[in-house]
């Protein structure tokens, strides 16, 4: 045995140390080590990028740690359990001192962006996996230089895979530079090896002067906001004003902090005060692998576990993990109404070979898989017996609920809850039900 083959033999076993340490599945270690053992060297450069769900990086991300005002009653018992799990895990509570509305619609989602922008007086903190420099990109990028030159602090934080045309014409970013505007990519190519570039920013935060947010799926480029196109996308874009914008704000600040090696500064007394009137029930979580826990995982399988009379999922990936998958199957096999909108069609080929496997075992089941047939649905939510929603970032596979960095909003207000069950029940009116194929070469 020689030298190199002597080294790949420690790296195997560094591998199998790290991945015993972490308490991967086994399946997970023995690809790993079969990966690493039978690729020598290549195997261990790709596990390096790729192997860990967890921050390995030159500048550790700090843990949230919140303020928050106190807790408000939730009366449903599922809502409470999920609020004692989420608390458990270092999420701050839910609070009712929130306004928080909804729209399935892109125009209106692009109008209260130009909105927010316009009315900013302070501060505007834009995260997004897609900046694209089109026509909409390049019109929200004007807006933005414009309010950085009249003295608003303007800071854009990108992701860089999801913005990879945007990261290599940077220079499109100098006018908003030179107006006071910041600008950063998260993980950027340098930091490879340091920060895992598996690890994406998933996140979409648009904060404006820390009270305002919008939030939801939409990313910064014509088919999520450009509603004169007619391949737009069907997105749920929600806004909230009130207390969960100071959570927003402090996950922004962190993922400011690791991106750039820099603090945010920022006022927190220019934060406007809640307007007493506004009673929605609302709780951010945030999630990836700047969490010790898996906490939006955790709480989505409470929720499915504990429904006992409808669940709604709404989401364009339906790649789950294996524990995920078996709550759905469970649920409807005890009785539970469950119903999955997915477009007929997304935006990536392999994903649609991906779900089709999960489609059909729910179909088995009895799930009403629904499939949008005008055009590609990027929506993502969850709602579950009238009592608990799930809306944000976050689709339902195993990278938004294990890998990626996201954040979500958990809604617990009745009429919040009302309006989201009609969008959904509006959109199945649009959609054909599954049928998986017969043909045994297909499957």
């Amino acid at each position: 045995m020689d030298t190199l083959d002597g080294l790949n033999i420690v790296f195997t076993l560094l591998v199998l140390v790290h991945l015993l340490y972490h308490r991967r599945p086994a399946q997970t270690l023995i690809i790993w080590l079969l990966i690493v053992a039978l690729l020598p060297w290549f195997g261990a450069l790709i596990y390096l990028l790729f192997g860990s769900r967890k921050i390995f990086a030159r500048h550790p991300k700090p843990m949230l740690d919140f303020s928050v005002p106190p807790a408000c009653e939730l009366p449903h018992p599922l809502q409470r359990q999920i609020q004692r799990l989420s608390g458990y895990n270092g999420i701050p509570p839910a609070t009712d001192r929130n306004h928080v509305a909804l729209t399935m619609e892109p125009d209106t989602a692009h109008a209260w962006l130009l909105e927010a922008i316009e009315a900013a007086r302070h501060s505007i903190c834009l995260e997004t996996y897609i900046f694209r420099l089109d026509g909409t990109g390049r019109d929200i990028l004007q807006r933005l230089t414009d309010k950085a030159e009249q003295g608003v602090q303007v800071i854009l934080l990108l992701d860089t895979f999801g913005s990879i045309m945007t990261y290599f014409r940077q220079r499109a970013f100098q006018p908003l530079i030179r107006a006071g505007g910041q600008v950063a990519f998260f993980q950027p190519f340098g930091s490879l090896l340091q920060s895992r570039f598996n690890l994406r920013n998933h996140r979409k935060i648009y904060m404006f002067d820390r009270h305002t947010i919008i939030g939801g799926g939409i990313n910064i480029a014509d088919e999520y906001l450009d509603a004169s196109r007619r391949d737009s996308w069907v997105d749920l874009t929600f806004r909230i004003c009130g207390d969960i914008g100071d959570i927003y704000a402090q996950t922004f600040a962190q993922d400011w902090l690791y991106a750039t090696g820099r603090e945010l500064e920022t006022d927190p007394s220019v934060r406007q005060a809640c307007d007493e009137n506004r009673k929605h029930v609302a709780q951010v979580v945030p999630s990836g692998p700047d969490m010790e826990q898996d906490t939006l995982r955790e709480a989505l399988l409470c929720a499915i576990h504990q429904a006992r009379v409808s669940i709604d999922m709404l989401t364009p990936y339906f790649i789950p993990d294996q524990l995920v998958l078996e709550a759905v199957l469970m649920a409807a096999k005890r009785g539970v109404r469950v119903r999955l909108l997915t477009p007929a069609r997304t935006d990536h080929v392999i994903f649609d070979w991906g779900r089709a496997s999960y489609m059909r075992d729910l179909v088995d089941v009895g799930v009403q898989v629904c499939c949008f047939t005008s055009g590609m649905l990027h929506a993502k939510a969850v709602i579950v017996d009238d009592v608990f929603a799930m809306i944000g970032s976050a689709n339902l596979d195993y990278r938004s609920l294990l890998i990626n960095y996201e954040i979500v909003t958990f809604c617990y207000d009745e009429q919040v809850l009302g309006s989201l069950q009609q969008s959904i029940d509006d959109l199945a009116e649009k959609t054909e039900n599954y049928h998986p194929p017969d043909a045994t070469w297909v499957r």
